[in-house]
């Protein structure tokens, strides 16, 4: 078991996040691989941001990269 709060916390947000997310993701035919990339970097960059900016900003990412 870690003694890291901040670590821990940044896991579980990124866990929440891939549970939202992964159905648009799937919809917009991105892998697990490339959606965990970018929520681990919208979760570690806007650390201090509500849940529910870290999933716009993530979906936002998402449609960007999947129209790429």
């Amino acid at each position: 078991m870690s003694d890291d709060p901040e670590g821990a916390y940044e896991r579980a947000a990124v866990q929440y996040m891939m549970l939202r997310l992964g159905g648009v993701a799937r919809g917009l035919g991105l892998d697990e691989a490339a959606t965990w990339e970018i929520v681990t970097k919208i979760a570690a960059d806007m650390p201090e941001r509500s849940d529910e900016d870290r999933l716009e900003t993530a979906r936002r990412c998402l449609l960007a990269a999947a129209s790429a």
